[in-house]
């Protein structure tokens, strides 16, 4: 095989690397590229692992723009949350491997240094071999395994540990929004968890919560309002799978401009992260190409059609699906 092509083989891979170390889409893209640029460069003799030494090449550009980025995230006006990815559509997210990794996740991820954030994730997430981790973080193998050691511990407390099952989570967030049009706070309490909390992140260039907000009473309450100005100001909202979770993405016209993560369990809504920073919507701008992937689903439609399999109705339940829009949005 030959230089490109093996560069192709572990593409995915070094993306994968990338996006989870830095929690943006458009560094990981700038860091693939300039991987594949040094493995260009390199000499072919000397290279006896093109995944190791793709792997280092990779880890090493995203530990350097963590570092850069750190002044840019301390200075960040308000909470700071991942990039989302591109949209899934809902057939393929069914098939989703485990290893995708949510927004809750990546999040966490932050409470790491950027050493211990390679670590973990190129042993917990990639399950790569204590030599080739060393040799991408400048440590010895001993102290990796310490390092990881510590990694873990940190995210213990944290960690999420039951997460529903598909058609579960797809029913839930199906009923809460429902229960959302009611106008009365008090019908969303039963679909959250105790531990319910949102993020919101406007980046400092639109209007956002500045702090999480905690509890079943105050979250209640907080999307209410939500829910009152986004229908002033008449976004258009699609249902979709982003990060492998569900998620509503709403758009001003052709514009991306609300995103909504839901991370569901078993007892009710655990997570809700909300993404307003125009500069973190790009994955969502091509809105009519991700309609026609099966990536971006009318929420009227899914109101109708929650389970993917019976969305082949759709094509002549127009009239229905512009009803529910009339009444609920």
């Amino acid at each position: 095989m030959d230089k490109l092509g093996q560069f192709l083989e572990h593409k995915k891979l070094l993306f994968g690397i990338a996006y989870r170390m830095t929690g943006s889409v458009v560094d990981a893209e700038d860091i693939v590229q300039e991987t594949f640029l040094r493995w260009e460069r390199s000499s072919a003799e000397k290279v006896r692992s093109p995944k190791a030494f793709l792997s280092t090449i990779a880890t090493r550009l995203s530990l350097d723009n963590l570092r850069k980025s750190k002044r840019k995230r301390e200075t960040y006006i308000g909470p700071w949350l991942p990039e989302p990815m591109s949209p899934t559509p809902q057939e393929e997210f069914l098939g989703a491997d485990e290893d995708t990794l949510d927004l809750a996740f990546l999040h966490l991820l932050e409470k790491l240094n950027p050493i211990e954030r390679a670590v973990f994730l190129l042993r917990e997430s990639f399950s790569l071999g204590y030599p080739i981790i060393a040799e991408a973080v400048g440590k010895s193998p001993e102290n990796c395994r310490q390092i990881l050691k510590r990694a873990k511990t940190a995210l213990k407390s944290d960690r999420r540990r039951y997460l529903a099952d598909a058609e579960m989570r797809r029913t839930h967030l199906r009923n809460f929004l429902l229960a959302t049009t009611k106008g009365d706070p008090s019908h969303l309490i039963p679909f959250f968890r105790e531990e319910i909390v949102i993020w919101s992140d406007g980046g400092g260039k639109v209007n956002a919560a500045r702090i999480p907000i905690v509890g079943k009473d105050r979250v209640a309450t907080f999307l209410h309002r939500v829910r009152k100005n986004r229908l002033r100001k008449k976004l258009r909202f699609y249902f979709s799978y982003v990060n492998g979770a569900e998620s509503l993405i709403g758009y001003s016209g052709e514009r991306p401009v609300y995103f909504q993560n839901f991370i569901i369990e078993p007892e009710g809504i655990w997570r809700i992260y909300i993404v307003l920073n125009p500069d973190k919507l790009s994955s969502f701008s091509d809105k009519n190409k991700l309609i026609r992937e099966g990536a971006l689903v009318p929420i009227e439609s899914f109101l109708l059609f929650p389970n993917p399999q019976t969305s082949g109705f759709q094509k002549w339940m127009t009239p229905v699906v512009k009803l529910v829009r009339w009444v609920f949005w």
